[in-house]
């Protein structure tokens, strides 16, 4: 991969592998099958579903036949969790990852009820092993503090994908250099009335999006500031380039039946159809997808991903590396197991099962074994005019402003942009007064 930003470490890539890792004994296990220690892993049902965790867990447990893994997949995770937790009730893994709509897992690092992990990094088949820039950023040393406590347990390109049977170089449509060459297709696009520009499968997933344009329009610098709650930063020129591009693209050239999919049970699926069946030919996304809308995908359809369009001619294109967390709580009972289980999914053996599922894990190497769409999907990260992005908004003491619910101001405005009961304008100032409100309350 190439270097990444937006407060991340550089590092270079080089191949090799670990051998599976051994747990330790914890005399405080989650519980008991008949004689073995007990992990208790909770996941979020969703995009990359069952299978590879069900895999996983029996090869870790065939390395350590005095450990169980019991799997437990929950639509609606944040609620049992929370239900549990009052109770006293822990998880001794929990799969869910930062920028849910729900911000369960920000509440509970808010909070400090997240496990250090960085002894699992510290480990020296990981250390050789894992991409440093995937240890060393904001995502996984969440308070800046050079611990870590979220495991990177994959990643993914955050670009827009789109059906690669329409889109690209010989194709129908050429894919978008700068935000001028993709309003101008918007506007031909509307001429003809069949196709509109862009949908999104809900208004959260514009983050990665938003992250990239923050990036082409000021930098590191400007990326960092809005990164950490720099109010000021959203009313520069730069701050309200990026709102009105956002604010143009979701006013102006959205798919129609977008919002009213994205705002009920399951409707995300519709707005993503809308890709594959040619009704929209952009959406933010990630890798997932792939595997998510396989049963209702052509058997001769082709996906494609592209960073976000240049916001000038001479500028680079930039595009936002999303990664999915596992994390240990603070109260689990059985932490020992629970980081070799992280541990072995940096494994070589661990790396291939997820890969078997079309989960890129962040070691050294793994692109090498890339195929299929996999591998031309990654092939954005070799373009010389893409800067890739990774990085998270910083911790703040959210018991202290429960009323303020910062990634629905950042994303789901679109939604009423779109309607016409915002503008623009108006969400560059409350991103201003949220901004500020935040920045007051730190955590401490």
């Amino acid at each position: 991969m190439k270097k990444m930003v937006a407060l991340a470490c550089v590092g270079l890539m080089a191949a090799s592998v670990v051998t599976g890792c051994s747990s330790k004994k914890d005399d405080g296990s989650s519980g008991s099958d008949g004689e073995k220690r007990v992990i208790k892993f909770d996941a979020f049902s969703g995009g990359n579903g069952e299978e590879v965790w069900k895999e996983m867990a029996k090869a870790f447990e065939a390395k350590n036949k005095d450990v169980k893994v019991e799997l437990r997949f929950e639509k609606d995770l944040p609620a049992v969790l929370n239900k549990e937790n009052s109770k006293g009730e822990y998880s001794d893994i929990v799969y869910y990852n930062l920028g849910q709509q729900s911000q369960f897992t920000e509440t509970q690092l808010n909070s400090k009820k997240v496990e250090d992990i960085s002894d699992v990094f510290a480990d020296e088949n990981v250390k050789k092993n894992i991409n440093p820039d995937f240890v060393n950023n904001p995502v996984s040393q969440f308070y800046g503090d050079g611990k870590n406590y979220l495991a990177p347990i994959m990643y993914t390109p955050g670009g827009l994908y789109y059906n690669a049977n329409l889109v690209g170089e010989g194709k129908q449509y050429e894919i978008p250099q700068t935000w001028d060459d993709m309003f101008k297709l918007g506007d031909e696009l509307k001429k003809d009335g069949k196709v509109s520009l862009f949908t999104y499968a809900t208004a959260g997933y514009l983050d990665n999006t938003i992250l990239s344009v923050i990036q082409e329009a000021g930098g590191q610098e400007l990326l960092s500031k809005l990164l950490n709650y720099d109010s000021a930063a959203w009313s520069s020129k730069e701050g309200k380039m990026v709102t009105d591009t956002i604010g143009r693209l979701v006013k102006d050239y959205m798919e129609p039946n977008t919002v009213a999919n994205a705002n009920v049970k399951d409707g995300f699926t519709k707005n993503q159809q809308a890709v594959i069946d040619g009704k929209a030919l952009f959406m933010p996304n990630g890798s997932w997808v792939v595997g998510e809308m396989e049963a209702t995908t052509p058997k001769d359809f082709k996906w494609g991903v592209t960073a976000v369009p240049a916001l000038t001619k001479d500028g680079k294109k930039a595009i936002t590396t999303f990664t999915e967390q596992c994390w240990i709580p603070s109260e689990a009972k059985n932490k020992d197991d629970a980081k070799a289980f992280l541990k072995f999914i940096y494994s070589e053996e661990g790396a291939n099962i997820m890969l078997k599922y079309n989960c890129v894990v962040p070691i050294n190497g793994i692109t090498d074994k890339l195929t299929g769409v996999n591998k031309e999907l990654y092939n954005v990260y070799n373009d010389e005019n893409v800067t890739a992005v990774i990085g998270a908004f910083a911790p703040f003491d959210s018991a202290a402003i429960p009323d303020v619910d910062m990634k629905k101001v950042l994303c789901f405005t679109a939604d009423d942009i779109n309607t016409g009961k915002t503008t623009a304008e108006k969400w560059n100032s409350e991103l201003v007064k949220t901004w500020k409100t935040i920045s007051e309350h730190p955590v401490k």
